[in-house]
């Protein structure tokens, strides 16, 4: 007998689990690996984040007996083990073999959090974490440093004069409630670090509950808040519900005693509770005085367990942590509320005292209503998440509230949250299948994060993140070339939704695939040099994107811009040649399954090849600027100049050739302005000759305000001109070449002017310079054509369609379509 052609035979057997709590940073890994025919595979290694240990091979001599009793021969040395050591945090476990043939194979991968024992109770802790999938808060937190923070309160006490004096203001926007029960010298911390961060109107509530230690002297000595203490132990929950009721702001902002707040963080919870539609609550990434990440949002199983997303992770700055997401629940470590429906779920629910799984039910109470939960990763504070019990205590007390928390949530557990564990996808709420507005999870791979006024097609890169975005859309933006993120405050609030996966780049894609094997419904690439690598990654790793459709957004054949550029400085290229390297890039899309052109004229060259092909120009709203003929002078280029390029070529050959004759034409002084970063080599080429560059400009409105006539001297390019439709958007007249015009189809003479040769250019500038019923004529009918031609209803319908998949027999279409 013999193994099964084809296949391979193996087991892991250690770790068992695909997730594992570890209480030290001992991971075991050991199992055995067969080929078809018998054979031990090359190599096992395990990869972790960034680490890659070699497993050691181990004699399986039962192994060998099981499969001759078959009457089957093995190689008895096809046993792996390995001992890994694991940093502390969330780790992305992989066990890989190599194959004889020199290929590798995946054979398992696991979620693995890494603590660090301390003691007896907190070994039942973790036991019970990893049984139920919670994690369990970590015991009394000492830290080196903790001495300091006495030292600061007692030098604070000490001094008479010394006094925390908050403002009043009768109208709060926000309450801040906080129960407190000693450690009074963290209390004291939080509370200049409210004084010096909150600038929004607000109140403090402190409630008192039971302290012995310094916290009244504290007290006494802070002035311009509401304080009680409590006559007998309320335990947090009650105390913070007593607190709560005291409240007249329109937001709570639940708070604990041992939280640091940074700079803005509560701008950002109260900015993202009254822009984000129905949101009801929003939550913090919380992080220890150590480094190390406590929490960004945290997910409620299916069986009423929870997981704090990230948690132990020492980079909390992580991509993954740092977009905006809808989550199951933030902790009210630091949780800002709706107090309208705080009072309509009547606070904390008391079954839950003295407290645990308290924020959880608040959480799931304001799902139940109809808002949201949203976490806010720009709102970072600092916790010292020290335990007031003892470790067994918690235990004790996280497995009774869990009991109850699932009674009362049975239901909506069952129908509405995860049984599979699944982190990744359990760490967006929107991922859950009831979501209405969940169209899916999609991969977004290009040069860089894109900017409206980058040009080079990165404009149409962010109409289309945009689109997605509010469509309901899961987006992971993945740039393969710059890692660079120009934020600007028009960009953050869409920015800020999207999971940017920078400082990864083309080396660390196939590892990135990898990890998220499986996840994403969508992959969507830009550009024929990314999608090139991007293919040849997966034919050789077909698997890591077996569960996605990919669609490959052309955006320009880049190939004709570089045979136009030979033709045009001289560069012989034969027929056969030219033909050959069109052939090239055509074909990249028959990986795909499917293929996003710009213009009809390209999308005809990936028909003739086969492909299943859509159209998506720009999108563009028309905002015409009002300034009549004669209040305006001068002419306008707008292009990035920080390479050489079409816009470069362009504009170099229109200031040496054309402008001299068109000072000639033109009597009257004027002037021709240049927007756009550019190198300083192209700028000292220019400037002598009466260009002024501007540089980059957030906002182009005033330039297009008092300009007359818009250039677009490109004589060689691909794709679609976006700033040409731009500049007849704001109601500027334009003057271009023949393949400008051919780009758009448009009508020469009557949505533009057109010209190649140096004099009629000049001649075609000068019309629109001194024809005021021409330059109203062409201005009208070229707003019209942007209207038709970048109408952003129609743009989202179009991309939307692109996207939606309904036909089964297209979801092969990829490997089918393999040359």
């Amino acid at each position: 007998m013999r193994l099964e052609p084809s296949s391979y035979h193996y087991a892991v057997e250690k770790p068992d689990k695909g997730f594992l709590i570890l209480n030290n940073s001992k991971l075991y890994v050991c199992g055995w690996f067969l080929d078809s025919q018998g054979r031990a595979g090359k190599l096992v290694k395990v990869e972790s984040n960034q680490d890659e240990y070699i497993c050691r091979p181990l004699n399986r001599i039962d192994i060998q007996q099981k499969y001759e009793e078959r009457g089957i021969s093995v190689d008895p040395m096809c046993g792996f083990y390995c001992h890994c050591e694991l940093s502390r945090g969330v780790k992305h476990v992989r066990i890989s073999v190599l194959l004889l043939s020199g290929k590798w194979v995946k054979l398992a991968s696991y979620l693995v959090i890494v603590q660090k024992e301390k003691n007896e109770a907190q070994k039942e802790g973790l036991r019970l974490a990893s049984t139920s999938k919670t994690v369990i808060p970590r015991p009394g937190l000492t830290l080196p440093n903790e001495q300091w923070l006495k030292v600061s309160l007692e030098l604070f006490l000490a001094n008479g004069a010394a006094r925390l004096k908050f403002p009043f203001f009768p109208d709060p926007l926000v309450s801040i409630v906080m129960s407190t029960r000693n450690r009074a010298e963290l209390l004291y911390q939080c509370l200049q670090s409210i004084l010096a961060h909150v600038s929004i109107p607000y109140e403090l509530i402190i409630a008192d509950n039971c302290s012995t230690d310094a916290t009244a002297q504290l007290l006494a000595k802070v002035e311009g808040i509401k304080t009680f203490k409590n006559e007998q132990d309320l335990e947090y929950l009650l105390s913070v519900n007593k607190a709560a009721s005291m409240a007249k702001g329109k937001y709570l902002l639940l708070l604990n005693n041992d939280i640091i707040l940074s700079p803005q963080s509560i701008d950002h919870l109260l900015r993202t509770i009254e822009s984000y539609p129905g949101c009801g609550a929003v939550g913090c990434k919380l992080v220890r005085p150590d480094g190390s990440l406590q929490e960004a949002g945290s997910i409620i199983w299916a069986d009423g367990s929870g997981l704090a997303y990230g948690r132990n992770d020492p980079k909390p700055m992580s991509p993954e942590y740092s977009f905006v997401r809808e989550v199951d629940y933030c902790s009210a470590a630091c949780l800002l509320v709706r107090r309208e429906l705080w009072e309509r779920l009547g606070g904390y629910d008391p079954r839950y005292v003295p407290a645990y799984y308290e924020d959880s039910d608040l959480c799931l109470g304001l799902w139940s209503l109809g808002y949201k939960v949203v976490y806010q990763p720009a709102a970072l504070v600092f916790h010292y998440e020290f335990g007031s019990r003892p470790m067994d205590t918690i235990v004790e007390m996280m497995k009774k509230n869990k009991e109850k928390f699932f009674q009362k949530w049975e239901e909506r557990l069952k129908t509405q949250h995860r049984p599979d564990f699944d982190v990744l996808k359990g760490r967006d709420r929107r991922n859950q299948s009831l979501s209405s507005d969940f169209k899916g999870r999609l991969l977004f791979i290009d040069d860089r994060i894109p900017h409206p006024r980058l040009g080079r097609g990165f404009g149409r890169s962010w109409s289309i993140l945009r689109v997605l975005e509010r469509s309901g859309y899961l987006l992971t933006f993945y740039p393969l070339v710059s890692q660079e993120c120009p934020l600007t405050n028009g960009q953050s609030s869409l920015l800020e939704k999207i999971e940017l996966m920078l400082q990864w780049g083309i080396e660390k894609l196939e590892n990135f695939l990898e990890e998220r094997q499986g996840y994403y419904d969508l992959v969507f690439v830009s550009r024929p040099h990314n999608f090139k690598a991007f293919s040849a990654l997966i034919k050789r790793r077909p698997e890591l994107v077996a569960h996605s459709r990919v669609i490959y957004d052309a955006e320009a054949i880049y190939v004709q811009r570089e045979i136009l550029k030979n033709s045009l400085y001289g560069i012989d290229q034969t027929e056969e040649e030219k033909t050959r390297l069109m052939q090239e890039e055509i074909s990249l899309g028959r990986l795909a399954h499917r293929v996003v052109a710009v213009t009809s004229r390209e999308a005809r060259y990936f028909e003739g090849a086969g492909c299943q092909v859509f159209i998506l120009g720009h999108a563009l709203e028309c905002h015409p600027t009002e300034r009549e003929f004669k209040e305006r002078e001068g002419f306008l280029f707008v292009g990035y100049m920080g390479e050489e390029g079409p816009n470069t070529d362009g504009l170099y050959w229109f200031a040496y050739q054309v402008l001299p004759i068109l000072k000639k034409k033109i009597q009257d002084n004027f002037e021709v302005f240049a927007v756009g970063k550019a190198s300083e080599d192209f700028v000292k080429k220019l400037d002598p000759l009466g260009i002024k560059f501007l540089g980059e400009l957030e906002d182009l409105r005033p330039l297009y305000e008092r300009s007359r006539v818009f250039i677009a001297p490109i004589r060689y390019a691909a794709g679609m001109p976006v700033k040409v439709h731009e500049a007849a958007a704001y109601g500027i007249p334009v003057v271009a070449t023949s393949l400008v015009a051919e780009q758009l189809s448009w009508v020469a003479g009557e949505h533009l002017l057109v010209a190649d040769d140096p004099e009629e250019v000049a001649e075609c500038c000068l019309k629109l310079y001194k024809e005021e019923s021409l330059w109203k004529k062409i201005r009208q009918k070229a707003l019209d054509r942007v209207k038709e031609d970048c109408d952003p209803k129609k743009f989202e319908d179009n991309l939307l369609s692109i996207l939606k998949f309904s036909e089964r027999s297209e979801e092969s279409k990829m490997n089918d379509c393999r040359p």
